[in-house]
């Protein structure tokens, strides 16, 4: 591990209010409560905080609140009794996870949020979020729609969202409407979670072909697993996934690249779950005495058939 200053630094005033007594450098007890180790966004993320942590020394522990609102501030209760110095935490819901930061701070614990933003005060109740921006992600996906179909046309798009509550789920939904919506000929003529999973979109896809009769032409998701879902239920159905009815995602997972060198994807908004590097970066920051912003947010890029070979190495 690098040589830092030692954390006794920890008694300067930085980006909290209240900065904690930390202990010494080498014997710092870093905490990471994760939402779910589910599907292989999570388990990237999962694998990238810990070979971060261990490339750099730390003692390091890991929850999994397994999509268990109740359970996750368990999870953040026990990682401070354990002794944790530092937090990361990947809300599961914006406003379930207060108590687990109000117990962080009562604890004069500094918490860092991934990937999901929480209801409570920059500052004051973490850190930093390091994050996507998840409305430009929605957005990127609904500007590939309106360039890629006749706007004198009607059109008609199914969405696929995750769980209800987390801050992607509603900033992705926003993002497509901030498109959609300067569109009279468009209409969301569904929308409906399914929860993540590849399984639950494609039964949900199911549904929505029968009641709708298939009268369809794009199918927005708000990730990967679920448009492969949803490229099940269409084949299920007779159709031709890619061709009868677009499927725009967004992550960057390998098979979902490779639905879009096959053609039955047609576009990818990428969403890097690799956080490892970006969040002990964070940390050390804050340690060496200096202020974090209030977000860090991760850059991504847009995948089409144009640039799928090339983008299929960079995918997880």
């Amino acid at each position: 591990m690098k040589k830092r200053t030692s954390i006794l630094v920890a008694l300067m005033v930085t980006a909290m209010c209240a900065c904690p007594v930390m202990a010494e450098d080498n014997n710092l007890k870093v905490g990471f409560s994760e939402l779910d180790i589910d599907g292989a966004w999570r388990i990237c993320q999962t694998d990238s905080m810990q070979q971060e942590a261990d490339s750099r020394g730390y003692d390091y522990v890991m929850t999994n609140a397994e999509y268990d609102t109740e359970k996750q501030v368990a999870d953040v209760e026990d990682l401070i009794s354990q002794g944790c110095n530092f937090l990361f935490i990947a809300p599961i819901d914006m406003d379930a996870i207060v108590p687990a930061l109000d117990a962080a701070k009562t604890a004069e614990i500094p918490v860092i949020l991934l990937d999901r933003e929480a209801t409570g005060t920059w500052g004051e109740d973490w850190l930093t979020t390091i994050i996507a921006d998840y409305v430009q992600q929605g957005e990127m996906c609904g500007e590939w729609i309106v360039d890629n179909n006749n706007m004198d046309e009607p059109l008609k798009i199914v969405e696929i969202t995750g769980v209800e509550g987390g801050s992607d789920v509603k900033d992705r939904a926003q993002g497509l409407r901030n498109i959609t919506d300067e569109h009279d000929n468009i209409e969301i003529v569904a929308s409906q979670s399914g929860e993540w999973s590849r399984t639950t979109a494609q039964e949900v896809t199911a549904n929505i072909i029968q009641s709708t009769g298939g009268e369809f032409d794009v199918v927005y998701c708000h990730n990967d697993e679920m448009a492969l879902g949803v490229v099940l239920a269409l084949k299920a159905a007779g159709m031709k996934p890619g061709e009868d009815v677009q499927i725009v995602a967004i992550d960057g997972q390998k098979e979902a690249i490779e639905g879009i060198i096959a053609g039955e994807i047609n576009c990818i908004a990428t969403c890097s779950p690799r956080f490892g590097k970006a969040a002990f970066d964070a940390m050390e920051t804050y340690l060496s005495g200096e202020e974090l912003p209030e977000k860090i947010i991760n850059e991504e890029t847009l995948i089409t058939a144009d640039n799928a070979e090339e983008q299929l190495e960079f995918g997880f």
